[in-house]
C-alpha cells in the first residue's frame, strides 16, 4: 500500500511535522522517584524518534506531586526538572522529531499510597479501581486557581526545556476531565452544575498555558469522547465542548476513551476491534475545523492510511505499537511492513504499569532497555544450537543469528510458535498469532537453519558439537493427583485448544480458573459445547492474573449464562459419567460428559537435566517455561539475553 497520507507533513501553528503519525502518552515508570529524567527514559525516546515518528507524547507529567499517578512518573513541578527534560527533548530532535509536554494531574485518580498525601479533586468522589479507594478532599476556590497557576508553571519549564508542543490531559478521568464530567463533578458552584460552568477550569488552564506560552506554541487538548459509563461524558458532550475548545484557541484534539471505571477502554485488549474508536474521533471531527488526532488499536500500517484517507482523522496516535516496535513508522515508509513487530495489545505493559513496575513489552525486550539489549556483534563467531521453536527459541535464535553465530534451530514438531498456538484459539485472542508470524518470518530472512520434525538427543547434540546451547523446550499440562483423572473422558486444555480432542456436547467441567482454564471455557462455549462448570480451589477467579490482561476473559466468563463458577471448591473424584466436588466440607456429585484440566503446567527441562548429568562442557541456558511456566514476557525476554550473552 501506499501511504501517502501517513507521511504527508503538517504544520500546527508554525510546527512542522513530517509525517502523521504520533507517539501516544503512555506512562513507563522509567523517571526517577522524584520525577526526574534517567538515562533510560532519554534511550527509550531517543530510539523511538530514530524510528521514524513525526510528534513524541512522552506520557502524562505531572504538575503537582499530590496529582502524581505512579511511583516514577515523570514530573514537571520543579525547576530542578529542566535540565533533564532538555536532554530528552534533545534526544528527539537530533533525529527529526517534535515533542509533546503532556502536563496533568491525577485528582481523584491519584493515591496517597504513591503521594503520601490524601487526593484533591473537584469533588469527594473516591476512584476506587485504581487509587485503592482513597477518598479525595474538594478543592476550594483558592486552591483551584492554585492548580491553574501550576499548570501555567508548568508550561513555562517546558518551554524552557525546549518542548514544541503542550498537551492538555483531559482524557481518563483525570483532573481536567473531572470537572468536565458529571460523574465526577458534584459541585454546585460556578466550576459545576452546568456544562457551562464544567467547562470553566479546562478553558481557564487553557487560557493560562496560552498566555504563558504566546502564539507561536501549539497546544493540543486529549479527551476521552466517550467515558463509557452511566453519568460519564457522552460523545455528544466531547462535540460540544471540542467547539468550546477550538473557539478558545486549541491546535488539535487528540480522542481516547474511557476513565479508569471503565478502564478496558483507555488501552484496549485484542478483544476489542481494530479502529475501536475512529467514529468518536470522526464525530469530533465533523464539527471542528482544527485537526484530530485518533488512538485506539490502530496497529498495523494499512489501519492508520485508511484512516486519514477517508478523512475521519488528520493524525493516527501509536501508543503501544511503537512500544513494541519503535521503528514501525520507517519500516511501513520503506515499505517493509511484514518486518513489523505488530502489537497483538496482549496487556502485559498495562499490568506492569498498574502494580507500578517500569514496563518491558512481551514481544519486545529492548523496550526500555534499549541500551542494554540493543543487537551488537559477538566478541566471537560461534556455533548456537536452540531448542525449541516456541516464542523463546525463536527470539533466542533471531537475536544470536543477528549477532553473528551459526544458528541451528530444531524443533520436534512441524510448526514454530510453541503454546502460543493455542492461546490464539478462543476468538479474541487470534492476533496472537502474529507475534509468531513475525519471528517466524524474521528467521526465514535470516542465517538461521531451521530443522523442523526434529526431536533433539544428547546424541543428536553431540553429533552438531556447538559451542552453546539453548533449551526452550517449553512446558506441559499438569495433571493432578485425583483419583479418576487417568480416564478416557479427560483431557487437558492443551487437547482441547490444539483439536487433538473433540468433546462430546453436553455438561462440561473445566477444573482450574486460571487464564487458561477461562479461555478455554469461553472457546468451548463458542463451540456450542454448554453447560461449562469451572471449579477452582481458590477464592479467585483469574488467580494472580493481572487487572487488564484478564479483564475480558473475567468479564465474559461473569457475564455468560452458560459459564457457572465454582470458587473454594475441590474435585475429590472423577468417576465415568459423573464427579465427586467438596466444597467447605460439604461433598456434592455432578453428571458430566467431559472433563478438561487446565490446572497448571509443569516445565520440561528433561533434556537440560541429561546434559547436566552427562557433563555437557559447552554453555547451557535455560530460558522460557522450561524453567518454569510464566507468560511469552518472561519467554522472549529470556530468550534474547541468552543469546546477547553468548
Amino acid at each position: 500500500m501506499n501511504y501517502k497520507h501517513l507521511f504527508e507533513p503538517y504544520t500546527l501553528r508554525g510546527v512542522t511535522l513530517k509525517n502523521r503519525l504520533i507517539s501516544a502518552p503512555c506512562e513507563r515508570n522509567y523517571a526517577n522517584t522524584d520525577g526526574s529524567v534517567t538515562q533510560r527514559y532519554i534511550d527509550y525516546v531517543e530510539e523511538r524518534a530514530k524510528g521514524g515518528v513525526g510528534l513524541i507524547n512522552i506520557e502524562s507529567i505531572y504538575v503537582d506531586p499530590v496529582g502524581r499517578g505512579h511511583i516514577r512518573q515523570l514530573g514537571i513541578h520543579n525547576d530542578r526538572m529542566i535540565p533533564g527534560l532538555k536532554r530528552m527533548v534533545g534526544a528527539a530532535h537530533k533525529h527529526g522529531a517534535m515533542i509533546v509536554a503532556h502536563l496533568y494531574s491525577a485528582g481523584r485518580e491519584a493515591s496517597s499510597y504513591i503521594t503520601g498525601r490524601q487526593p484533591i479533586a473537584p469533588s469527594s468522589v473516591p476512584c476506587k479501581t485504581l487509587a485503592g479507594g482513597d477518598m479525595p478532599r474538594s478543592l476550594t476556590l483558592v486552591e483551584i486557581q492554585d492548580q491553574i497557576e501550576m499548570y501555567g508553571e508548568a508550561a513555562h519549564r517546558a518551554v524552557e526545556a525546549g518542548f514544541d508542543v503542550m498537551m492538555i490531559h483531559g482524557a481518563h478521568g483525570y483532573m481536567v476531565g473531572q470537572f468536565l464530567s458529571l460523574f465526577s463533578n458534584k459541585r454546585s458552584d460556578q466550576y459545576g452544575g452546568s456544562f457551562e460552568n464544567r467547562m470553566r477550569f479546562p478553558l481557564e488552564v487553557l487560557a493560562k498555558i496560552r498566555s504563558v506560552v504566546g502564539d507561536k506554541v501549539p497546544i493540543a487538548y486529549r479527551m476521552s469522547g466517550e467515558e463509557k459509563l452511566e453519568g460519564g461524558l457522552a460523545i455528544e458532550d466531547s462535540v460540544r465542548f471540542s467547539i468550546a475548545l477550538e473557539q478558545a484557541g486549541i491546535d488539535l484534539i487528540d480522542v481516547s476513551s474511557g476513565i479508569y471505571e471503565s478502564v478496558g477502554w483507555i488501552a484496549q485488549s485484542m478483544a476489542f476491534p481494530r479502529g475501536c474508536l475512529v467514529e468518536d474521533g470522526w464525530k469530533i471531527k465533523q464539527n471542528v475545523k482544527i485537526p484530530v488526532s485518533i488512538v485506539g488499536r490502530i496497529n498495523h500500517p494499512d489501519l492508520a492510511e485508511e484512516i486519514l484517507a477517508a478523512g475521519k482523522a488528520d493524525f493516527i496516535s501509536l501508543g503501544r505499537a511503537l512500544h513494541a516496535d519503535p521503528y514501525w513508522p520507517m519500516k511501513a515508509l520503506e515499505g517493509r511492513v511484514d518486518d513489523i513487530r505488530i502489537c497483538p495489545a496482549c496487556m502485559s505493559c498495562s499490568d506492569q504499569l498498574a502494580t507500578n513496575l517500569p514496563i518491558t513489552c512481551a514481544i519486545n525486550p529492548e523496550a526500555g532497555r534499549e541500551s542494554e539489549l540493543r543487537i551488537k556483534p559477538a566478541p566471537k563467531t560461534k556455533k548456537v544450537l536452540v531448542v525449541g521453536a516456541g516464542p523463546a527459541g525463536m527470539e533466542a535464535a533471531r537475536v544470536a543469528s543477528l549477532r553473528g553465530h551459526k544458528v541451528i534451530l530444531c524443533e520436534k514438531s512441524d510448526q514454530m510458535g510453541g503454546q502460543i498456538n493455542y492461546a490464539s484459539r478462543p476468538h479474541h485472542k487470534k492476533e496472537f498469532l502474529g507475534i509468531i508470524n513475525y519471528l517466524e518470518g524474521q528467521l526465514r530472512k535470516s542465517d538461521v537453519e531451521i530443522r523442523m520434525g526434529t526431536a533433539v538427543t544428547t546424541d543428536l547434540i553431540k553429533r552438531i558439537n556447538p559451542d552453546a546451547v539453548i533449551i526452550a523446550t517449553g512446558a506441559e499440562p499438569a495433571v493432578p493427583f485425583t483419583p479418576g483423572a487417568d480416564k478416557k473422558h479427560v483431557c487437558t486444555a492443551i487437547d482441547v485448544l490444539s483439536g487433538k480432542t473433540i468433546l462430546r456436547k453436553g455438561p462440561t467441567v473445566l477444573i482450574g480458573a486460571g487464564l487458561v482454564g477461562m479461555e478455554t471455557a469461553l472457546f468451548l462455549e463458542e463451540e456450542g459445547i454448554t453447560p461449562i462448570i469451572i471449579i477452582e480451589p481458590t477464592d479467585k477467579l483469574g488467580g494472580n492474573i493481572g487487572l487488564r490482561t484478564g479483564l475480558f476473559a473475567r468479564n465474559s466468563v461473569n457475564s455468560s449464562p452458560n459459564i457457572e463458577v465454582k470458587l473454594k471448591t475441590t474435585v475429590e473424584e472423577i468417576k465415568d459419567d459423573s464427579i465427586i466436588i467438596q466444597k467447605e466440607g460439604r461433598y456434592d456429585e455432578l453428571l458430566v460428559k467431559n472433563i478438561v484440566l487446565a490446572a497448571g503446567m509443569r516445565n520440561n527441562n528433561d533434556l537440560a537435566e541429561e546434559l547436566k548429568a552427562a557433563g555437557f562442557a559447552a554453555e547451557l541456558y535455560l530460558v522460557g517455561d522450561c524453567n518454569f511456566p510464566r507468560t511469552i514476557k518472561e519467554a522472549t525476554e529470556e530468550g534474547a539475553i541468552a543469546a546477547h550473552k553468548i
